[in-house]
């Protein structure tokens, strides 16, 4: 059996002092409001079998309930209004007195333009970073001390290109280059040419 933590006398005084918080607000007295409220104390504030029924729980169920459009009112409390803070338009996002109030369609369009610019940028820079990472990582040559060697020299090229923070593209390009200088340096093992 489910009982209050308040006795009757102490739980009529919570439901008056919210209905004086409550104030110009009016809550109907209908037996769907009650059982409303019941079963959302019953959830939210009970320890055990023991219900807290006290004016602050009655004020966040009625909160709750009325969020959700459940409760009936004699009169139904006005919506309130957000002040503004100092210096901040009406919508609460500071304001540029410098120009005109309203931003224009034309500035939306451009910084959505820019916002999806720097996205799809975000993503090549990375592809390619992830190119010239396994350019060096899967170099080889044509013995295992001469790919040790290459592989060695671009790594540092990458790590001191990336310490400058040079752009991914120029990166890459600059990787490339520096393998292409790899070719035909080792004169201990001279290439045949085609017949």
């Amino acid at each position: 059996m489910v009982s209050f933590k308040q006795n009757e006398v102490e739980y009529n005084a919570n439901i008056v002092a919210v209905e004086k918080k409550l104030l110009p607000a009016v809550l109907g007295a209908t037996r769907r409001n009650g059982d409303l409220l019941a079963s959302w104390l019953m959830k939210n504030c009970a320890e055990g079998d023991v219900v807290d029924a006290s004016a602050k729980n009655i004020l966040q169920a009625i909160t709750a309930l009325n969020a959700a459009n459940l409760i009936d009112w004699k009169v139904a409390p006005k919506p309130q209004k957000k002040r503004p803070d100092f210096l901040q338009s009406h919508d609460g996002d500071p304001t540029n007195h410098a120009r005109e109030n309203q931003v224009s369609e034309l500035d939306i369009q451009m910084s959505q333009e820019k916002k999806r610019r720097e996205a799809l940028g975000d993503a090549a820079n990375a592809e390619t970073m992830a190119e010239a990472a396994a350019l060096v990582r899967n170099h080889s040559s044509v013995s295992h001390s001469r790919t040790a060697r290459e592989r060695a020299a671009l790594r540092s090229e990458f790590d001191r290109l990336f310490a400058a923070r040079t752009h991914p593209k120029e990166l890459l390009a600059a990787l490339k280059t520096k393998q292409a200088t790899f070719e035909g340096e080792d004169i201990t093992r001279p290439r045949l040419a085609n017949m």
